[in-house]
């Protein structure tokens, strides 16, 4: 039963109790507190009865020791999503491979890896995955992107990506301010946190946005650093997924060669510092069920 005994009792869902303060809230309620209309209201109602699947695109590999150390580069964002919601199921796309889904509709939602690729090489798999991410936000299908994947979704919508300059990287623990600029920060995002702080490893960056991004968050090194389109695209330079362990074993493997060994201890400095990767993970469950068509 509804928990004001309105009309729409009959579709009460549960949701979680962030949501409003109670386990089971009505569609119109929930309708009233999102602002959204009662129709996506109870669509996201029933994604909390309905298992969500969620497609992920895997834009790159690692090596078969950092695999077995680590996992995949999707298993670790499942481990993530699923520390929040464990009732989520995935499905998993080496796009790199060209190995891409035959339609948007298959999945509920979509995110898209980090990579050591550069979102400029203009392969022919991404100029393929470009045009689905366009396909996708089309047809209203949240879609998350992470790193490279933050990167690929501002070039597919008009952006531009670029190497920093100087050749400096984005490196171990980096802490973005959050700013949602003259509007509120979408419902999804909701947290009484001014900053995130969350693992890095990168050069390339958004440089120019496109015409329909919003900037949410950033810092002097990445000023593009976190970016919404609408209620169907979410992405971030920065990286929830990966562990302190990780990025020290990526950074001590560039000492000497990429980067120098005074730049290298200095990556290591900040490795363990503290991160919020909860909070990131619980964003991006709340934008896959938030914005269902």
């Amino acid at each position: 039963m509804g928990c004001n005994g309105c009309r729409h009792r009959r579709r009460a869902a549960p949701i979680d109790i962030a949501y409003g303060g109670c386990r089971y809230v009505d569609s119109c309620r929930l309708a009233a507190f999102f602002g959204l209309t009662e129709r996506r209201a109870v669509r996201r109602c029933l994604m909390d009865i309905k298992r969500m699947k969620i497609g992920i695109l895997v834009a790159g590999d690692l090596s078969q020791e950092r695999k077995l150390r680590f996992g995949t580069l999707a298993t670790m964002f499942e481990t993530l999503l699923s520390s929040v919601e464990p009732e989520l199921i995935y499905q998993d796309y080496d796009v790199f491979k060209d190995v891409f889904p035959t339609d948007p509709q298959e999945c509920d939602g979509w995110l898209i890896t980090g990579s050591y690729h550069s979102a400029y090489e203009d392969l022919p798999w991404m100029l393929r995955l470009q045009a689905f991410i366009r396909e996708t936000l089309d047809a209203n299908i949240p879609m998350i992107g992470i790193c490279f994947g933050h990167q690929i979704m501002a070039q597919a919508l008009g952006g531009r990506v670029e190497r920093e300059a100087s050749g400096k990287w984005g490196a171990a623990v980096n802490t973005y301010k959050l700013d949602g600029g003259a509007g509120e920060f979408p419902s999804w995002m909701s947290s009484d946190s001014t900053q995130i702080s969350l693992q890095a490893s990168h050069q390339d960056q958004v440089t120019i946005l496109p015409t329909n991004a919003k900037l949410l968050g950033g810092n002097d090194f990445c000023p593009n650093g976190i970016l919404s389109y609408g209620n169907t695209g979410f992405s971030m330079q920065l990286h929830p997924e990966l562990s302190s362990d990780f990025i020290r074993d990526v950074f001590e493997t560039r000492r000497g060669d990429v980067m120098s060994e005074e730049e290298t201890d200095l990556v290591l400095e900040k490795v363990d510092l503290p991160v919020d990767s909860p909070l990131a993970g619980r964003w991006m469950v709340d934008f896959f069920k938030l914005n269902q068509p």
